[in-house]
């Protein structure tokens, strides 16, 4: 957990909800990122054997402070929590439950619910097919909430894997997509993690443009898409307001399907993944020449894109 100046009943709740958790053998690295004197001294007061404080003099980044933590960590599983996310107290009992049931998979994570407003639907997809959450890594996005995320502590070491700094804004989204592949990855359908949603997020922006670039290189450098089809779809997905050319995009939507076919990926998968991933892109555009750009894309049958939605997006976002 990377604490950095979390509010205090905020941090209370994150804390708190660890530490009582039903499964008790655990340890909690708290990682203080450089916090201001209060953060510090609220971290000190928490007494419980099961704590391990780690203090950075200066202020990095998530990704830098959750790498302290796995340097020392001694667990067989690896939880992330952010420190004003609430972790629902039987959460780490049915992970690790589950992944000792199930030897083959590498990481569980758990539906997501809203930390203010536990009636509201969560923000993260519940697709939990592992070939299905690859392909949405992949082609939709970051669809795994770190505060839920639960990992094999072998897998990452012995892949070399870690957060990197240098994908600060996305830095979750591309251990993620690097762990494709090298670890099957699960949801379970259940609720055991309240997010606390960022609904004014400053860095959106940036975090969508490193999303392209994760997806780019994931797309390219392993599944052998040509890198100007890779960059085009991904631009389309992910950078709001591009402007497209319908023919190289239809192209490299076609492409893209057909080398995670030869890579293994079913296209039922494929499909759902991209076809999620393009909605999302007529929901954001609220611009009327954007909708009518959308409207005249001839994304063919295997998207299911049907004129009546389309229309629909027209009139709600293009003209209203």
């Amino acid at each position: 957990m990377p604490v950095y100046n979390t509010r205090q009943d905020w941090l209370d709740l994150a804390i708190g909800s660890i530490l009582e958790q039903t499964f008790r053998n655990f340890e909690l690295i708290m990682i203080d990122d450089g916090s201001d004197e209060a953060t510090q001294r609220q971290l000190s007061s928490y007494k419980d054997a099961r704590i391990v404080l780690l203090r950075q003099e200066k202020n990095t980044n998530p990704a830098i402070a959750r790498n302290e933590g796995l340097k020392i960590a001694r667990g067989e599983y690896v939880a992330f929590m952010d420190s004003d996310d609430v972790s629902l107290p039987e959460r780490f009992e049915k992970q690790v439950e589950y992944m000792e049931s199930h030897p083959d998979i590498g990481l569980v994570a758990t539906r997501v619910g809203d930390a203010v407003h536990p009636w509201k639907v969560e923000r993260w997809g519940e697709r939990s097919h592992p070939r299905q959450i690859e392909c949405d890594l992949l082609l939709a996005g970051n669809v795994l909430c770190t505060s839920s995320v639960m990992v094999r502590r072998e897998i990452l070491c012995r892949e070399g894997i870690e957060f990197r700094g240098d994908y600060f804004v996305a830095q979750d989204y591309k251990m993620w997509a690097e762990l494709v592949g090298k670890a099957e990855m699960v949801r379970m359908d259940e609720i055991l993690v309240r997010y606390r949603g960022r609904k004014l997020n400053p860095k959106r922006e940036k975090q969508e443009e490193m999303a392209a670039r994760i997806q780019t290189e994931a797309l390219t450098g392993r599944f052998g898409v040509r890198k100007e089809e890779a960059e085009e779809l991904a631009s389309f997905l992910h950078v709001p307001g591009m402007v497209f050319d319908a023919e190289r995009l239809r192209t490299a939507v076609r492409h893209v399907i057909e080398q995670l076919g030869a890579a293994g990926y079913e296209r039922e998968y494929t499909e759902s993944a991209l076809r999620w991933a393009i909605r999302k892109v007529y929901y954001r555009t609220k611009t009327w020449e954007g909708q009518v750009r959308l409207m005249r894309m001839p994304w063919g049958k295997e998207m299911r894109l049907g004129r009546v939605w389309r229309l629909w997006c027209f009139v709600t976002r293009g003209i209203l």
